[in-house]
């Protein structure tokens, strides 16, 4: 395999004294042994047959800081002086930083290339917190895994990445997954299982109708015991207790998942292994457990120790996540036999994705009441996988059968709204999901693939879903890592049709003309069913940017799925994601928010390229631009918005739209964030005649500004001497956009630290008369 490290001696010795650094570096950064063993085989795979370790220690340390999640919530939250709760909430650059400077002990040069930053940035980024140190060395030692199993599980984890093709026909899909809030868009992990040969088409699994959940066997994701203990990670799951039940007696536990992982869960999972009776004796039944919690009793089929049964997904048991509970053996376990009982919780913050396994991709027989839904679709700019959508009319009895040849990860959405989903998606959105709907390898609106060839029928929700004997025109999307083993069936369905035809300029009367130091130039109207149109008279400005203007969703039903549930622009090779806002005051965060993803990329075989890394600035001619809405139920209109921006001497203050960062001095905030006590208060009477003036503050994970004005005018921020990290794109010049009295907040540093605790932040005010500028750390 390309990129595989040279053979010199025994391939498995040297793999593992090639991975072992790796591994533990990957572990701190990670946090989390799945996603470090992962990054690990990725970069030994894919790296150059002639790197020396410090090459692959940098190319590990580059592939986490492209594909870690990326904050939305830019709120100044209050911070905390712990070193693990400092490490945690770390930005993915300035963790790589932490690590690379206070465990690995690189030079500031060696930090600065890895990273590809200035060498003067290295200082702001590492933390100064004491004991910041020790909390990563305690990840490294946490998750990173001894030799004997780095061997085995690194030695597979290599095996199945893909090497790097030919320039021309990258297959980078997977390390081009992208982050965000929550957690949501993700690492991909291990199945702990065993290292079967991926198999051929002729092995594919036939037959019509849908397949049973429970013929689906785990023991190749890892669910078999390890001698006589139920396994400590399987399918994504972390053991968190056993619980050991002789015949005729019942045992009593507590459950305590909830707190295993940040936000919390919803349940937790059991799985039972049991001592079997013959097989040939009928007069014998099979023993099943038992499990009483929360007033209701559960049934937990037994899987054999043995193996026989094996455990599939039916063994795979909700539970709730905390409480009180207590299993007991009903039917025939031997009189000396003995069950065990393995409790399970999603402990991983970024859902874990099995590693591609498996290369199957004939699918199943297609019903003749049916539509494959296997259009291409355009990509998200920074998706973690390829895309198919189509127009389909869906019936009564329709639902969506998905079949995938390969492990990995599929979404499915109809009209937007994610089916592949047991109440995730409803939890981030604040809701309260019924731990009973938990289903083991569903994970924040993905199906987690374990063996190759599985099938799986996912309901259409009900309010999709037309009257008996009528039909209703949805869009049926799939994001994959590869399309290519993909098969999604709508049955009960037709295929539909939309209409793709060129989209013409629109009036937008209810749009903000000027915002944000921005002018309205066009617009167009969208439908929202996700298909992609070519927009007529685009804009040429190279530096345009683009809103899409969408209803409020309803609740957790329009849940923000990473990547997927969003437009996007292309034109030709460039992709863009598109800002959504729900309301007139909400468009002017398209300007504000950094690091949201509103830059022009390309995507080489899913491998991103940003402009700056391609040496352009984006597309360059004359535009063709294309567009497209996020899908929802009945197709609303969107309105995309494109602005260009307008000098500070040439923009009406009084006709702009007060943006969301501000409000008015008798009005509450719009959105929290900063803590109570500020740090420092500049006010109009200590600027020097220049309007300048320099105060020290300390240094902190954020530090942000509250700041009341009236009337025309603007601020620079400068911290010594340097652009403030979140208004580098207007060379640290910020200003309220209105002229009306307001105050308004801003952030200043997000995860940015000094090493000597102090800032020397430097204040220019220009053109306001009367300004309160208020500073605060969190």
């Amino acid at each position: 395999m390309a990129g595989r490290p040279t053979d010199t001696g025994s391939g498995a010795e040297e793999l593992v004294r090639a991975g072992a650094g790796l591994h533990r570096l990957a572990a701190m950064l990670t946090g989390d042994t799945a996603s470090a063993t992962r990054l690990t085989g990725l970069t030994l795979a894919q790296a150059p047959p002639d790197a020396d370790a410090q090459e692959l220690r940098r190319r590990l340390v580059r592939t986490f800081v492209r594909t870690a999640p990326r904050r939305r919530d830019k709120s100044l939250a209050v911070g905390t002086g712990d070193p693990g709760d400092v490490v945690a909430r770390l930005s993915p650059r300035a963790r790589a930083a932490a690590v690379l400077r206070l465990v690995e002990g690189a030079s500031v040069a060696d930090v600065a290339t890895a990273l590809r930053i200035a060498p003067d940035k290295v200082a702001r980024l590492v933390p100064d917190e004491e004991g910041v140190d020790v909390a990563l060395e305690a990840l490294a030692h946490r998750y990173a895994l001894p030799a004997e199993q780095l061997e085995r599980e690194l030695g597979t984890a290599v095996a199945q990445a893909p090497p790097e093709p030919p320039s021309r026909d990258r297959r980078w899909w997977w390390v081009a997954a992208a982050a965000v809030p929550l957690a949501v868009l993700g690492g991909y992990a291990l199945s702990l299982g065993r290292d079967e040969p991926a198999g051929t088409d002729e092995a594919a699994p036939t037959g019509g109708g849908s397949a049973q959940v429970g013929s689906v066997d785990l023991t190749e994701a890892g669910f078999e015991l390890d001698d006589g203990e139920p396994p400590r990670g399987a399918a994504g799951l972390t053991r968190m207790d056993t619980v050991e039940v002789s015949s005729g007696e019942s045992a009593g536990f507590v459950l305590s998942t909830v707190d295993a992982r940040f936000g919390g869960q919803v349940s937790s999972f059991g799985v039972l292994w049991c001592d079997m009776p013959p097989a040939d004796d009928p007069a014998l039944e099979p023993p099943v457990g038992e499990v009483t919690v929360g007033g209701s009793t559960l049934t937990l089929p037994c899987a054999g120790t043995s193996g026989e049964p094996a455990v599939g997904l039916d063994h795979v048991v909700a539970l709730p996540a905390s409480g009180r509970a207590e299993i007991r053996i009903s039917g025939d376990l031997p009189p000396e036999g003995r069950a065990v009982l393995g409790v399970y919780g999603q402990t991983d913050d970024i859902p874990a994705t099995p590693l591609p396994r498996g290369d199957l991709t004939a699918g199943l027989p297609v019903p003749p009441d049916a539509v494959v839904v296997d259009e291409a679709g355009t990509a998200s700019p920074y998706g973690w996988g390829e895309r198919v959508v189509q127009p389909v009319e869906l019936s009564a009895d329709s639902t969506i059968r998905v079949w995938s040849g390969s492990t990995g990860a599929v979404s499915v959405l109809v009209d937007g709204i994610t089916v592949t989903d047991d109440g995730d998606l409803e939890a981030w959105a604040g809701g309260r999901p019924d731990w009973r709907d938990q289903q083991p390898d569903v994970r924040d609106g993905r199906w987690m693939v374990y063996v190759p060839g599985t099938a799986r029928e996912f309901p259409v929700p009900e309010d999709l879903l037309p009257g008996d004997g009528e039909q209703r025109s949805v869009v049926v999307e799939a994001v994959a890592d590869s399309t290519d083993h993909l098969q999604v069936v709508a049955t009960g369905a037709a295929a539909g049709t939309s209409d793709r035809s060129p989209v013409a300029r629109t009036d937008a009367p209810d749009a903000p003309e000027y915002v944000s130091g921005h002018r309205l130039v066009a617009a167009w109207d969208l439908p929202m069913d996700g298909v992609e149109r070519e927009l007529l008279e685009p804009p040429e400005r190279a530096d345009t940017t683009w809103a899409l203007r969408v209803p409020e969703p309803e609740g957790a039903r329009g849940a923000w799925l990473p990547f997927v549930t969003e437009g996007g622009l292309r034109d030709g090779e460039w992709l863009r994601t598109l800002w959504t806002a729900y309301s007139a005051s909400d468009v002017s965060s398209a300007f504000q928010d950094l690091g949201w993803g509103g830059d022009w990329v390309k995507r080489e075989g899913g491998r991103i390229i940003e402009s700056d890394e391609s040496g352009q600035e984006g597309p360059t001619g004359e535009p063709d631009l294309h567009a497209s809405a996020p899908a929802s139920p009945g197709h609303p209109p969107a309105l995309l918005l494109a602005y260009e921006p307008v000098a500070y001497e040439d923009f009406d203050f009084a006709a702009a739209q007060l943006p969301a960062t501000s409000w008015p001095p008798d009005e509450v905030p719009p959105w929290p964030g900063l803590s109570d006590s500020p740090v420092a208060t500049v006010t109009s009477e200590d600027l020097g005649d220049d309007g300048r003036t320099t105060v020290t503050v300390p240094n902190s994970y954020e530090l942000g500004a509250r700041i009341a004005t009236e009337g025309q005018g603007r601020i620079r921020f400068q911290v010594d001497g340097g652009t403030v990290d979140q208004l580098q794109d207007t060379q640290g010049w910020w200003s309220s956009w209105t002229d009306r009295e307001v105050v308004s907040q801003a952030p200043l540093f997000m995860g940015i630290y000094e090493l000597d605790g102090e800032l020397e932040l430097t204040i220019t005010v220009e053109d306001y008369e009367d300004v309160t500028i208020e500073l605060f750390r969190n």
